[in-house]
């Protein structure tokens, strides 16, 4: 999402028509400027709205009653609509639809940009959480799925990321609410480097690497096989907002390639290039993703890719051209997949040039934002959405 977010502001800032504000709502039951039933202490001072710093800009983060029921977050409230009225168009960029919900009073058009459904997004995440927990997570999902339709209606555009979100929701909702418009990224700051950088070549897996959606286990258990194969096989290097858990270290200590593998936390955007433009290739196995933007950023600086076909990298990887996709879950044949480029220096250079090509014709920020700026340009309606 905050990809999602930095490509909207850029398109519209960048059109001199608009600009923007960002407003952000609490994900978390432990949200502070939310009033918690399990902290008496906020409960006399209630829902307040924050100002923060987020990557330079100010964010206004609006707070619920109620932030530990999940289903409390996605309700309107008086403060974020009084908030948004503000504006004169509204996007609410999202994993899941529910969230739209919290703009149902809102007078503005307002659009959804939305990755995938509740249930699809959760579906690793429930086959992993037993228990208490997993109970609990079971319920807010259930919750959650049933008023995603509510969600989807209360918009005026719905902006999905892929094909097989497009086809759906075009049949719940009908077509002509419902765009396919993938994101896109800044390719002129995502480009391949001007020569190779020293050193051998790794290869790169970037992404959240503590969520189990991820299936950063499948991807130990295919370099694992790579290793064994050939003693030759690049290092593999990890970089995201959240390094493996202590369970899947384990794994990798035990499959024998700890020490084949590095770990980049908390990277910044400039050093995120230079790992691109370094690399081998880029690896993502997740078992869902809406689209996969490192996919495409790798893409942009001219790397071939090699994903599990798991949603949206349909949307972006064509096979065989500008990359390879796997079945999800299968370590052997993310494991041949992997080796066959890494066997072929000139395949991969040849991949990673169509990579380019593709990124740069279809999801540029002028091309991929074209949808997004139309729905602005458009006529605003006086009634209520």
């Amino acid at each position: 999402m905050p990809s999602v977010a930095r490509f909207l502001v850029r398109v519209l800032e960048t059109s001199g028509r608009y600009r923007t504000e960002l407003v952000s709502l609490p994900m978390s039951s432990r949200d502070d400027a939310s009033l918690r039933l399990c902290a008496p202490s906020t409960w006399r001072r209630g829902v307040r709205s924050v100002v923060e710093s987020w990557e330079g800009r100010a964010v206004t983060r609006v707070g619920v009653r109620g932030a530990e029921l999940e289903f409390q977050r996605y309700r309107p409230r008086p403060t974020l609509t009084r908030h948004l009225q503000r504006f004169e168009r509204v996007i609410v960029v999202a994993g899941a639809p529910t969230w739209a919900l919290a703009t149902r009073n809102v007078t503005r058009p307002v659009a959804l940009q939305v990755a995938t459904l509740t249930a699809v997004e959760r579906r690793a995440l429930l086959e992993r959480s037993h228990g208490a927990r997993g109970l609990w997570l079971r319920l807010m999902t259930r919750m959650a799925a049933r008023i995603e339709r509510r969600g989807l209606r209360s918009v005026d555009r719905v902006f999905v990321e892929n094909a097989w979100m497009y086809e759906r929701l075009s049949r719940e909702i009908g077509s002509e609410l419902v765009v396919l418009a993938p994101p896109g990224v800044d390719t002129e700051r995502f480009r391949p480097a001007p020569c190779p950088p020293p050193g051998p070549a790794p290869v790169l897996a970037v992404g959240r690497f503590s969520d189990p959606r991820k299936r950063v286990d499948l991807l130990f258990e295919a370099y694992a096989l790579l290793c064994k194969r050939d003693v030759a096989t690049p290092p593999l290097l990890l970089a995201g907002a959240s390094a493996p858990s202590a369970a899947d270290w384990a794994q990798a200590e035990g499959l024998g390639i700890r020490a084949r593998i590095e770990m980049r936390e908390h990277v910044r955007d400039d050093e995120l290039l230079e790992l691109y433009r370094g690399a081998r290739l880029l690896v993502l196995c997740s078992d869902e993703e809406g689209l996969g933007l490192v996919l495409l950023e790798a893409m942009a600086c001219g790397l071939p890719v090699v994903a599990t076909d798991c949603g949206g990298p349909r949307t972006l990887v064509v096979h065989g051209e500008t990359g390879l996709l796997t079945p999800s879950g299968d370590a052997v044949r993310l494991a041949d997949a992997l080796g066959s480029l890494l066997g072929d220096t000139e395949r991969c250079r040849r991949l990673g040039a169509a990579a380019r090509a593709r990124a740069v014709e279809r999801f540029s920020l002028r091309t991929a934002g074209a949808p997004f700026l139309a729905w602005c340009d458009e006529p605003a309606r006086s009634a209520p959405h």
